[in-house]
């Protein structure tokens, strides 16, 4: 049921954003698409999880972590994305000196209460991108908040320009690329490396693994096309090269790196 409501949205979203323009009475749906986007990839990071690894190395299985598996990661990312965001618009540090509009939904001090849904969904979708390497434990915790942090911001690199352009949010300074400062890419590069903390250390199913893949893909082409509407066509080559990148990192999980189910 999310999958199918998550991919109709996306489908009419990505028909009015590339080729067309959202009407004025239809701007609450660019925030709701945050909050599908988040519902869809925790679901994915819930259902991939195969077992966690566990200080004393034992297995706990997939029954056992049914309940509430990643309720409590998804509200600490929820609080920590908005609370990131709190920090950065009323001080300028960490990503820059931007302010929202109203487009994305309802301000809660000056930030959308739907950027945190926002985090969710590129925290949890980045998590079904990195490999294990065959680490578990607190090295496989910080082997993939790195990964995190690269995927992250490779998105950012496509969805900010065109954020910006849109009018979903503005920046003070200007300058960087396509007008939007360089501290805001190495803010999310620390947000979203630190926010990936919050979900356990788990291997993944290929299944999940493929289905995060393409919807990784699905969301940055997506933007990268609208940006090429916008006059912005380095975020398009952006865009195809995180889709590459994507396909290769799929490429070798299906080598055996992981469970292929």
């Amino acid at each position: 049921m999310v999958r199918t409501v998550f991919w109709v949205w996306y489908a009419i979203g990505a028909l009015l954003l590339i080729f067309f323009s959202v009407p004025q009475g239809l701007q609450f749906s660019n925030g709701l698409f945050l909050v599908f986007y988040a519902v869809y990839a925790a679901e994915l990071t819930v259902k991939g999880f195969e077992r966690p690894f566990v200080a004393d190395q034992s297995v706990i299985s997939s029954q056992q972590l049914r309940p509430l598996r990643l309720l409590v990661p998804a509200v600490l990312i929820w609080t920590g994305g908005m609370a990131v965001e709190w920090f950065g618009v009323h001080t300028g540090h960490l990503f820059g000196s931007y302010g929202y509009s109203d487009i994305l939904g309802p301000l809660i001090y000056g930030v959308p209460a739907t950027l945190g849904f926002a985090w969710i969904a590129v925290v949890c979708n980045a998590v079904l991108l990195c490999r294990d390497f065959g680490q578990s434990g607190w090295r496989l915790m910080l082997l993939r908040a790195v990964q995190v942090g690269f995927w992250t911001v490779l998105l950012d690199l496509v969805l900010d320009p065109v954020a910006h352009a849109r009018g979903f949010w503005t920046w003070g300074d200007g300058g960087g690329f396509y007008g939007v400062p360089v501290s805001n890419f190495i803010g999310w590069l620390i947000a979203g490396s630190l926010l990936s903390l919050f979900i356990p250390a788990v291997r993944l199913t290929g299944r999940a693994v493929r289905r995060g893949t393409r919807l990784y893909q699905a969301v940055i082409i997506m933007f990268g096309l609208v940006g090429l509407r916008e006059g912005l066509p380095l975020c398009m080559i952006i865009a195809g090269i995180g889709a590459v990148l994507a396909e290769g990192s799929l490429r070798y999980a299906r080598s055996g790196q992981i469970p292929k189910l």
